[in-house]
């Protein structure tokens, strides 16, 4: 039987694909590689979003890196990827959480919001970074946008729709 595609208008990358497409050395595993390869050529028919909470957290494991001369590697792609995102090229778009108009950095108030949601969320273990691509993907859903959400969490996965 033929496999049917969900055709979607978002799709949000959480930090453990982005780990794996990047192939972050303890943080991925070389088998899922080409898979998320072939996901990110799908998704990139549509938007592809990244909140700044999983920038952050994507660096934080590339800098933990051991080896020097692959850490640089990842810094420079890392870096080069960023740079192309902001100047609305490729691989994908940075977004705030909510999506408010203006500024992708965090304001003191976004802050404070994510913060809440922390402390609300924390018995599910959701991190920051989590909270921010579900507040995303609420966010898009309720202005009718079908929402895909590539990470290797089916509990953040489930917020896809």
């Amino acid at each position: 039987m033929a496999r049917v595609r969900v055709v979607t208008d978002a799709t949000i990358l959480d930090t453990s694909w982005l780990l794996e497409l990047y192939q972050v050395p303890g943080d991925s595993t070389p088998q899922r590689h080409p898979a998320v390869l072939k996901q990110a050529a799908l998704a990139a028919e549509g938007a592809m979003l990244v909140t700044v909470p999983v920038l952050f957290e994507v660096a934080n494991h590339i800098v933990h890196v051991r080896n020097g001369h692959h850490r640089r590697r990842l810094i420079k792609k890392y870096r080069a990827d960023v740079h192309a995102s902001l100047d609305d090229e490729v691989p994908w778009t940075v977004s705030r959480p909510r999506l408010t108009e203006g500024d992708i950095l965090l304001r003191s108030q976004d802050l404070a919001d994510l913060a809440g949601r922390f402390v609300d969320e924390s018995p599910v273990a959701y991190s920051l970074a989590d909270i921010s691509i579900i507040d995303l993907a609420r966010y898009l859903q309720k202005r009718g946008r079908q929402v895909q959400i590539l990470a290797f969490d089916k509990q953040l996965e489930a917020y896809a729709g």
